[in-house]
């Protein structure tokens, strides 16, 4: 019993941390054609793999492939000898050895019952027997990313070593079951026997009905494809058929859902393709398009995101506040799928973009606006880098949400048109550089594809980017001071220096200047990586400008993560305020305000809703509060007067005899109510 649980205890941190393919391996997988026959009285499942494979130097006698030692190997056709030992198959091979490119193969025969591991955030991992609806009837899923192909079939685990495609015959009971559901026509609760099906990758080309009650579904997938996005669902599912067309190319878009939840996962079914062509348009052309896309439900809890297995995105539910998942996986079918990270150190940059489309997937519906209140919600604070020397500071949520705002702000430097250009040249299979595939993409590799789209006109080196914000920690802490004078703006941007790797953030800077008139000017500065000014922590700037100034904004649209603690207009420098400080506590609805007073004067504190140019069209006063003569140290409080379930944008604005402050706070809706 003890030898189990270490076994398994090893198995999950294999799960967990492994990525890429094993070094040293003499042998590269080509093709797997499973033939399982699952159970569906109990856990256990029983068939063959036939594995072929291409020997990658000469003289090769063995093969070496995972799978849990809880699943036995009866047999294997093409092996003079084998052994099963710490979830390792060890092959030895019949006839000559293989000489550099000599392709082969094995069927490796097997049956148990397959182990099923629960990970640190209480997610189950490999096949996954469960129950739904009121009837309890059962499904069956292959719930085994980041890694966990080996824990139902015999494969070469992790992204590094992708077959060119792979057949899936699953053979069941012939049987359907009694199941209780809302007929949506009747709206009214019916019973109906509804047949148990399966579903896998690709396309289901056969069903055969076999002797002994049986019935076997072939479903074919002509992609490349790591085992750990192999999927196999078994249930009463329902299958409602959609479809996209896109430009010169159609596909089916195929639901696999329970019966109960179809009413449930309706508004669900009717976005799916509008989410598709969000993401061709950023993207480029669907990568299985030829094959078609579906979506499958499983009532299993997959975790915070769902399950990326490919051609087929796996679903807990279908709810609508949900939609977020749906456009996550569906992105990974791009960027995770069939673009993988080449290293395990260059995973932030699938996560990052399958992240990123739900940002993209509201600004495709509603603009930059609610683009950028996806942003707001997955802001991170926290220390950490996205391009790791250690496995053990691997973090998922790192990696989508910091990764995330990385591609915002790699969005911001290069612009829209480069940007685009490099996303779907990457999934085409332009200017990529992978070792013997197109499917891989390392940080490197990812930082010159960008750098060649941006040098259309100059040429550009985003090293510094890349040092910093993915190899690199934390983010930039900026005070903003400017002054007007006859002719142009004096502009201060002064940046904490951190203890921590970089000390200081080189960015390009995005300024919006307001005149009096009502336009406004826009100008990118601190462009040039070659002037000696360019990494200075403190940094002043003369910028020209023509009529009359009524402020400026410092990086308006967040293109740069930061904290801003406040931007200064400097009216009269005799009439400082000093040491002022905007602080927030109570998730960003108590504000703070501390400053000393060296000359006796008259403050006033205003509070804004900031125009989000929808429902409020100009910044609206909320809260104004003036204080005569205050001299020395003060401190005041407010009260931003927004819900814990809502969210907003406030300005408040400090003003004094000879200078004002203001701070922009974005507040982002706290999903527990206090």
């Amino acid at each position: 019993m003890k030898h189990y649980i270490l076994t398994l205890l090893m198995l999950l941190t294999s799960i967990v941390l492994s990525f890429g393919q094993t070094s040293g391996a003499s042998a590269n997988m080509t093709f797997y054609h499973l033939d399982v026959e699952v159970s569906l009285d109990k856990s256990y499942i029983k068939g063959n793999t036939m594995c072929e494979f291409v020997a990658v130097e000469d003289g090769v006698t063995e093969l070496t492939l995972d799978l849990v030692d809880q699943l036995k190997v009866s047999k294997v056709d093409g092996a003079a000898s084998f052994k099963q030992k710490d979830n390792i198959l060890s092959i030895t091979l019949a006839g000559d050895p293989l000489k550099k490119e000599q392709r082969s193969k094995v069927t490796i025969y097997y049956e148990g019952e397959p182990p099923v591991i629960t990970d640190e955030h209480g997610v189950k991992k490999g096949l996954v027997y469960d129950t739904h609806g009121k009837k309890n009837n059962l499904v069956i899923a292959s719930v085994c990313y980041p890694n966990g192909g080996s824990l139902w079939f015999p494969c070469k685990k992790g992204l590094g070593d992708k077959v060119d495609s792979i057949y899936i015959d699953i053979t069941i009971k012939d049987t359907a079951v009694a199941e209780v559901f809302v007929n949506p026509n009747t709206k009214k609760e019916e019973v109906k026997d509804m047949p148990i099906i399966a579903v896998s990758n690709g396309k289901l080309e056969a069903i055969n009905v076999l002797g002994e009650g049986k019935k076997q579904y072939q479903w074919r997938h002509r992609h490349r494809i790591a085992p750990h996005h192999v999927l196999l669902a078994i249930s009463n599912f329902v299958k409602s058929k959609s479809g996209f067309k896109g430009r010169g190319y159609s596909f089916p878009i195929d639901f696999y859902l329970f019966p109960e939840k179809l009413q449930e996962s309706s508004s669900m079914m009717r976005r799916v393709p509008e989410i598709m062509a969000c993401l061709t348009n950023t993207f480029g052309p669907y990568p299985y398009k030829d094959e078609g896309f579906n979506v499958t439900q499983v009532g299993i809890n997959l975790g915070m995101n769902g399950m990326p297995t490919q051609t087929n995105v796996l679903l807990e539910d279908m709810k609508g506040t949900h939609m977020y998942m749906i456009v996550h996986q569906m992105a990974s079918m791009w960027f995770g799928n069939h673009i993988s990270p080449k290293e395990w150190q260059d995973a932030w940059i699938t996560e990052a973009l399958a992240t990123y489309a739900e940002a993209m997937w509201q600004e495709y519906k509603r603009g930059l606006a609610v683009y950028q209140i996806i942003l707001d919600e997955k802001e991170y604070f926290e220390g950490g880098k996205l391009y790791l020397a250690d496995k053990k500071q691997y973090s998922e949520e790192r990696l989508n949400k910091k990764g995330m705002y990385v591609i915002h702000m790699l969005r911001g430097i290069m612009s829209d048109t480069y940007f685009f250009q490099t996303l779907k040249a990457i999934t085409s299979g332009k200017k990529m550089s992978s070792k013997g595939s197109k499917t891989y993409l390392s940080t490197e590799n990812f930082r010159k594809i960008a750098e060649y789209y941006a040098s259309e006109n100059i040429e550009v080196d985003y090293k510094y980017f890349f040092d910093q914000w993915i190899r690199g920690e934390y983010f930039p802490v900026y005070e903003v001071g400017y002054s007007i004078n006859n002719g142009s703006i004096s502009l201060n941007i002064i940046q904490e220096e951190l203890e921590t790797s970089p000390s200081t953030f080189n960015m390009p800077y995005k300024i919006e200047i307001e005149l009096e008139d009502g336009s406004i000017i826009k100008k990118t500065i601190n462009t040039d990586q070659n002037n000696d000014s360019f990494k200075d922590a403190d940094q002043y700037f003369e910028i020209p400008v023509s009529g009359s100034v009524k402020s400026v904004r410092f990086d308006p649209d967040n293109w740069i993560f930061k904290d801003l603690k406040f931007v200064r207009k400097v009216l009269n420098d005799r009439y400082i305020l000093e040491d002022l400080s905007i602080t927030t506590s109570n998730h960003r609805r108590k504000v703070q305000v501390a400053y000393t007073v060296p000359k006796k004067q008259d403050i006033s504190i205003e509070l804004f809703e900031v125009a989000d140019g929808v429902s409020l069209l100009e910044d609206k006063s909320v809260d104004l509060q003036t204080f005569s003569k205050e001299s020395g140290a003060q401190s005041h409080s407010f009260k931003i007067p927004l819900s814990y379930n809502s969210r907003g944008v406030y300005k408040i604005v400090v003003s004094g005899k000879g200078e004002t402050f203001s701070k922009v706070l974005r507040l982002k809706r706290i999903k527990e109510i206090f």
